[in-house]
């Protein structure tokens, strides 16, 4: 069964919209994801800008924090349309993840505020949704929510490319959750964050203990 990972930018609904931001505040302005095989290995990605419906601009705070402009939306296609081939994309017989449970709310939410009722695809891909952020709080024995940037080090990796990118945010959940199936490692870093008051000092690379660790002689 393939995995799919899947980070949404969202742009919130403009205040003069009094009725729409009642039913919901946030509107997708970008769709990222990426797929892995059976063996974690990324067989495909997607992504896509999203025209939003209720902001004729793009706030100067938001295009700040994700990079995305006025006129990268402009010409793009509406959330039904982006939302569509984007189910048509993920296919049949996947799971889906994201960090955290907000962008499972969004599409739940702008699907409402936008009266899509969800077909047979949509449905599959909201029932098989998993929430990767707390999953992975478990494995590590966190109690409370972190952000993506600061698990990906903590699971000793390097977050790869711009935070709040669409794409980029799926690419770099999919490395951690490719990184969170060594069990082993994994067992050990709870282990050592059980044992300290701050958690967020350590990482993976704290797992091991280089000092063992011996270097062949020239």
């Amino acid at each position: 069964m393939n995995r799919i990972f899947v980070d949404l930018e969202m742009h919130p609904v403009a205040p003069e919209y009094v009725q729409e931001r009642a039913i919901f505040k946030f509107e997708t302005i970008e769709v990222g994801a990426v797929m892995l095989d059976e063996r974690y290995e990324e067989i495909a990605s997607f992504c896509e800008y999203v025209k939003p419906l209720y902001s004729e601009k793009i706030l100067p705070r938001y295009e700040e924090l994700t990079g995305i402009t006025t006129q990268m939306v402009a010409e793009a296609d509406a959330f039904p349309e982006v939302l569509e081939r984007f189910a048509d994309w993920c296919g049949e017989g996947y799971t889906m993840y994201s960090w955290s449970k907000a962008d499972l709310n969004q599409i739940r939410g702008e699907c409402r505020l936008k009266g899509i009722k969800p077909d047979e695809k949509l449905t599959y891909m909201l029932r098989h949704w998993q929430d990767f952020q707390k999953e992975f709080s478990r494995l590590v024995g966190i109690h409370h929510p972190i952000k993506l940037e600061e698990a990906v080090g903590l699971g000793g990796l390097d977050f790869d490319g711009r935070a709040h990118d669409g794409l980029v945010d799926a690419r770099n959940t999919a490395n951690l959750y490719r990184q969170s199936r060594d069990e082993q490692m994994f067992k050990k870093l709870k282990s050592m964050i059980s044992e300290q008051e701050n958690p967020l000092v350590f990482s993976m690379s704290d797992v091991f203990n280089f000092d063992n660790l011996k270097l062949e002689e020239d």
